[in-house]
């Protein structure tokens, strides 16, 4: 009676170290779902305020050009109103799942239609009724199209922040019941070996010694949880201090995960270490295969649970080094714009060198302006261009400048592989590549390029042929101000 006892423990416990595997990996593979979920309405709020910012541009980039004649403002017109289409275009895409969305949409299109219009006024002003332009801008008309758009766009935010609430819920609950399950494993399992420790003693007085290295082991265990749960805690603690810059809990689910997959991993081998002892005890010796079989697919599916861990704490670490930097404070100093550029190729020379690669740095105008922002700025851009240079073809990379009415333009020119004309737009974005990805990195440089460009109160800009090579053009004032001075001047 007490070996069969023993044995139905043995497997009672298999079976329960099973059943928390597959519930385990089902719930991390919701999890993932859920968060992706919550990255999906994330870029979609991001991609809706984008077009709020281009209808916004194009209104007051029509308006900015009748007061100033700037040719500027022209183009940053043009310019926006270009891109209106991808944008709307790709908000639908991302929508196809939500009707109210898709509704919205449908009364946005029309409006969004009318938006070119606003050249009438311009061209009007270009053909020298500047009187005609102005009056046709006062009637109020672009406004109270603007305001319409600007009110469904908002509507449109405001159901997708619905939507964000309910899956971040939904990812918090993924979560609970991951823990939960795993807790109640081990709490279960240490139940099983407690019950086959009073049987092993009732049986003979050889088992005493597995029963007391069966009563270690759950100390141990016990101690590693305690541990454990320490860390876990000191890191959410860590997680809530920068839950502002990681929006909606991302991090938190990722950290309970690693440190119960650990979990999973450390109870695994108990589990084994003490069927195999407990096989060692049987009259008849038992087939291992099945057991080192299970053993082999669990740990398989933990390496790649580990694995996706990994990747997603590099994206969310990327993240928080671009927030970080949006924190930093600038400060203006005079900068020989020649010599810092002369220092970055300095310290790319290795690089180049393995790359058969030249840099060239022309003269270039001096600036007031922050010194870790443009070393950030255009080493980042230097290292992209010898990055993804051509194999076999020589590398050629120049840096040129000049003055303009619109301030100071600094082009960093290579003859590379070059960028798809489709990809153009989205090398800027947070995550977003181009062309193969044989090249190591995770899509941040050039969005934080492009956040320090703007801070600094620029634009850059890109072009490219593909096999041929590319331009990145910087545009920087001569002089930075701050802007809480700006506004007030």
């Amino acid at each position: 009676m007490t070996r069969h006892s023993l044995l139905t423990l043995g497997i009672l416990g298999f079976a329960i170290l099973l059943v928390i595997g597959v519930a385990s990996i089902w719930l991390v593979q919701q999890s993932r779902e859920d968060q992706e979920w919550v990255a999906h309405s994330l870029e979609l709020e991001g991609r809706i305020t984008q077009l709020q910012f281009l209808v916004q541009t194009v209104e007051g980039a029509q308006r900015s050009y009748l007061l100033t004649e700037d040719k500027q403002y022209a183009d940053s017109f043009e310019t926006a109103l270009a891109q209106i289409p991808a944008v709307i275009d790709e908000i639908q895409g991302r929508t196809s799942d939500n009707p109210s969305q898709q509704q919205a949409i449908g009364t946005l299109r029309p409006l969004l239609d009318r938006l070119p219009n606003f050249r009438n006024a311009v061209r009007q002003y270009d053909g020298g009724d500047r009187i005609g332009a102005l009056t046709l801008v006062r009637t109020g008309r672009g406004r109270e199209l603007i305001a319409q758009i600007d009110g469904i766009l908002t509507g449109m935010k405001t159901e997708e922040a619905r939507l964000l609430t309910d899956r971040s819920a939904t990812s918090r609950n993924t979560q609970f019941w991951l823990v939960a399950i795993t807790l109640a494993g081990l709490l279960t399992i240490v139940a099983v070996a407690a019950v086959a420790v009073i049987l092993f003693r009732r049986s003979t007085r050889a088992l005493q010694a597995i029963q007391q290295e069966l009563a270690h082991a759950n100390e141990g265990l016990e101690a590693v949880v305690a541990e454990r749960t320490a860390d876990l805690q000191e890191a959410n603690e860590e997680i809530q201090r920068y839950a502002y810059i990681v929006s909606h809990d991302l991090r938190s689910p990722l950290v309970n995960i690693m440190g119960f997959t650990s979990e999973l991993e450390h109870v695994r081998d108990g589990i084994f270490d003490r069927i195999a002892a407990l096989r060692g005890q049987l009259p008849a010796p038992a087939d291992e295969s099945e057991d080192e079989a299970l053993k082999a697919d669990f740990g398989e599916a933990v390496g790649f649970i580990k694995t996706s861990i990994a990747k997603m704490d590099r994206l969310i670490n990327a993240i928080l080094t671009l927030a970080r930097q949006g924190r930093r404070e600038f400060k203006r100093e005079r900068i020989d714009a020649t010599a810092l550029l002369q220092g970055i190729a300095g310290s790319l020379a290795h690089q180049a060198q393995e790359r058969n690669a030249e840099i060239r740095i022309g003269a270039l105008p001096a600036l007031a302006s922050d010194r870790l922002a443009l070393e950030q700025i255009f080493s980042n851009l230097l290292d992209n261009a010898l990055k993804y240079l051509r194999d076999g073809v020589p590398g050629e990379v120049e840096v040129s400048g000049r003055a303009t009415a619109a301030g100071l333009v600094y082009e960093v020119r290579d003859n590379g592989r070059g960028v798809d004309p489709q990809d153009r737009g989205r090398i800027f974005e947070l995550f977003r590549r181009s062309g193969p990805q044989d090249r190591p990195g995770e899509g941040i440089g050039l969005a934080h390029v492009r956040a320090l460009v703007r801070r600094l109160g620029g634009s850059i800009a890109m072009d490219s042929t593909p096999g041929h090579g590319s331009v990145f053009r910087v545009t920087l004032p001569k002089t930075w101000i701050e802007p809480n001075r700006r506004a007030a001047r």
